[in-house]
């Protein structure tokens, strides 16, 4: 069966260039607050959560105001969960989303195997890799690197910023500023000038979670495809009150529908 399934793979890889493009619109990880601990969750932030294999979560980090680790104990079932052991400021998280071959024809994708990827020399197969930073709280320390491979940075103190105003942000890969990442945000692209700053608008709900992506334009066989969420929420969040929830969006209620009605799928 293996060498069945090789021989398109191989024909897959014969066809298709190797791709060098930014994914546009990749899949993330982000945290999101539960009663007491934290979900790691996948999917689009505008459309919610998505179902995920959670093999392919690799680890996670808790900080405490100084930067310093906290202790976590991680949950696995459906999802993936963190218990802070002390209190908690931060949490990073990767994500390894696998080896990813470009299907010929309709340009769709198909997760394969480390085994596959390594018998067709990974080319043409790219590896999807998830980061994302979460702050609780804000601290000279908080405010600097976490060293993540690609990393969204916040210019300002993201719990100050107000409705109305905009948070500046960076995007770092590797520890230096670029100014070619695909940032978004609320599902739409921001704008990235030529100092690599982005400037994130504040609506009424407060800062929702940030977005950038970056494929290594150096990296082949595989080539590798980064992206990397930022969060600020407080940990004290409020349950809205039924008079907020009478006002989503027609918008937001078919996002949520939809997200009811998918099925478990591979996604990039």
């Amino acid at each position: 069966m293996f060498k069945n399934r090789l021989k398109e793979l191989l024909l897959a890889a014969a066809i298709l260039p190797v791709m060098l493009a930014q994914p546009a619109f990749a899949h993330v990880v982000w945290f999101e607050q539960g009663n007491g601990d934290y979900d790691l969750v996948f999917g689009h932030p505008e459309e919610g959560p998505e179902p995920y294999d959670v093999a392919k979560f690799q680890s996670a980090q808790g900080y405490d105001i100084n930067k310093q680790l906290v202790p976590l104990e991680v949950k696995i079932q459906d999802g993936v969960s963190v218990i802070p052991q002390g209190d908690i400021a931060a949490l990073t998280a990767f994500y390894d989303n696998g080896f990813w071959l470009t299907n010929p024809a309709d340009s769709t994708s198909t997760n394969i195997s480390k085994q596959e990827a390594e018998a067709l020399n990974y080319v043409n197969v790219s590896n999807f890799l998830k980061y994302t930073k979460a702050l609780y709280n804000w601290s000279q320390p908080l405010s600097q690197s976490f060293g993540l491979p690609l990393e969204i940075m916040a210019l300002e103190n993201p719990f100050e910023v107000m409705e109305g105003e905009s948070l500046p942000i960076q995007v770092s890969f590797q520890g230096n500023v670029i100014k070619d990442a695909l940032v978004e945000y609320l599902g739409q692209v921001v704008d990235v000038n030529q100092e690599g700053i982005a400037y994130i608008p504040v609506g009424k709900g407060g800062l929702q979670v940030i977005e950038a992506s970056y494929t290594n334009p150096t990296a082949t066989n595989p080539g590798l495809s980064y992206a990397t969420t930022f969060s600020a929420d407080s940990k004290n969040a409020s349950v809205p009150e039924p008079s907020a929830l009478l006002g989503l969006s027609v918008l937001g209620l078919m996002a949520f529908a939809r997200k009811q009605t998918k099925g478990v799928k591979l996604t990039k």
